[in-house]
């Protein structure tokens, strides 16, 4: 038992010094979201739960707000006492690190060889995946979830898929995915063993009902998951980059590894041509997320760890047979060294990619002097990107757009179409829509390529605004008020 807790406690530390050397790599916020994530859990942290002010004025969000992330932003909490920007960080480091030691001890309960190379092979199997890691988001724990969920129905404790489902809905609007593989798990029992307990799926279904009332903001919580769920998800693929589609050519480079990963699995089974329960199950689940990833290539967070879990399971039968050949040394050597050229190249390319989204502290002169010079509850007209750090740097003034397009979308689409015409460049008229549709107090406007077409707007309209400050970054102009 001692070996086994110091076993896990190395595997933590291992997983934690790693992801420390990728999150340090800068030492700013790696993206968008981890700036409005913690300055959500500071407000909570200073003034409760409070339902205004703290989402952009022209989103569903503005006047029934609710927080189904609620969980996260307590779990946040702690590390605002490190200061925001550092406690982001050792935030997405020590989450990441409990996802990757979850996935070797949940390999180890199944018996599978090789724990760590394989979980570490989950870590640097896509850069893709690797950048979202280095994200203060939530995502980490929803896996260590799922497994735990899938942990507690292998060991037929259902009572505790009662607090995976609590801690899910209260975690993350993904807790659908929690249903789903229940109801795979479900299924194959009902074929394969012919039993039905009935305990599976109303243990989870009482837990999501209690996450969703639980919720300091019920009843609104429901509402919002009922539209994020069904809604925002599902209509986001149109304006969030995350939920669309890679191209054919991103997703073979985003994805060549996981492809091998089902080649291989196609081999091992036609050789064999048989699959015990246990192995249909998770190749089932590698299944639909790939399938899943192919439409939208967020969903490559679930791809990655169930295909790999799908692969050693199935490679698993093969292990003593290199274990008494004389080539397994060689074997073992040849995993290696692909390991360490995987490591290599998507870490080159994880620092190039980081290098590329962390510019949003150039605009701190910018927000530094909107906090000391406007008026709080001042009226701010922003592309939605810039809304986080805006957010994280004067919380005190109102903006029109952010955290998620699809919410300004359902609050308004005529006003949204036009607002998407001026980021775009695509909307011709003489009227100046940021002045009719949104009568803002300022603007801000960056100086990179997503404010081109709105610098361009505001110059076609010039008279309408007067710039108030500029650096090289970026730009404030009081706009004329009607």
């Amino acid at each position: 038992m001692q070996s086994k807790i110091t076993r896990i406690i190395a595997v933590f530390l291992i997983f934690a010094v790693l992801l420390g050397i990728m999150q340090f790599t800068v030492p700013y916020i790696i993206g968008f979201d981890g700036y409005y994530n913690i300055k959500v859990a500071e407000i909570i942290k200073e003034e409760g739960f409070v339902k205004e002010g703290i989402a952009p004025e022209n989103t569903i969000l503005a006047d029934n707000y609710a927080d189904i992330q609620v969980l996260f932003r307590i779990l946040l909490i702690p590390f605002t006492f490190l200061g925001l920007e550092l406690g982001a960080k050792i935030a997405a480091i020590l989450f990441g690190a409990i996802a990757f030691t979850v996935f070797f001890w949940f390999l180890t309960e199944n018996r599978i060889r090789h724990a760590l190379f394989w979980s570490v092979l989950y870590l640097f199997t896509s850069e893709a995946l690797m950048y979202r890691l280095m994200l203060p988001r939530q995502m980490p724990l929803v896996i260590s979830l799922l497994l735990l969920t899938i942990h507690f129905l292998q060991k037929r404790k259902y009572v505790f898929l009662f607090f995976t489902m609590l801690a899910h809905v209260l975690l993350h609007s993904s807790f659908v995915f929690q249903f789903i593989i229940i109801i795979f798990y479900l299924i194959l029992e009902k074929i394969i063993s012919k039993e039905f307990n009935y305990k599976i799926i109303l243990y989870p279904i009482i837990g999501a009902v209690a996450g969703l009332i639980l919720n300091p903001h019920f009843p609104n919580s429901v509402i919002m998951s009922y539209m994020q769920i069904f809604k925002v998800n599902l209509v986001g693929n149109l304006y969030n980059v995350e939920w669309k589609a890679w191209t054919f050519s991103e997703f073979i480079k985003n994805n060549i590894l996981v492809l091998a990963y089902f080649i291989v699995i196609v081999i091992a089974i036609f050789k064999t041509r048989k699959i015990n329960k246990n192995k249909l199950f998770f190749l089932l689940l590698a299944l639909f997320f790939f399938i899943y990833t192919i439409l939208s290539r967020r969903m490559q967070e679930y791809l990655v760890p169930f295909s790999i879990i799908a692969l050693a399971l199935i490679l698993d039968d093969y292990i003593p047979i290199f274990d008494r050949s004389r080539l397994f040394s060689k074997f073992k050597y040849a995993a290696i060294i692909f390991l360490i050229i995987v490591v290599g190249i998507n870490f080159s390319l994880l620092r190039e990619d980081i290098r590329n989204n962390t510019f949003l502290h150039n605009f701190n002169k910018c927000a530094g002097w909107m906090k000391d010079n406007i008026p709080e509850n001042s009226l701010v007209f922003v592309n939605a990107y810039a809304f986080p750090y805006l957010f994280f740097e004067n919380s005190d003034a109102r903006y029109t757009h952010g955290i998620d397009l699809t919410y300004s979308y359902l609050y308004d689409d005529e006003s949204f179409e036009r607002y998407m015409g001026i980021l775009q460049g695509t909307l011709k008229s003489d009227a100046d829509y940021i002045i009719k549709d949104y009568n803002p107090d300022y603007v801000f406007s960056g100086k990179v390529k997503q404010d081109v077409q709105l610098f361009n707007y505001i110059v076609a309209h010039k008279e309408n605004y007067k710039a108030v400050y500029e650096d090289e970054w970026c730009a404030v102009l009081k706009a004329k008020q009607i």
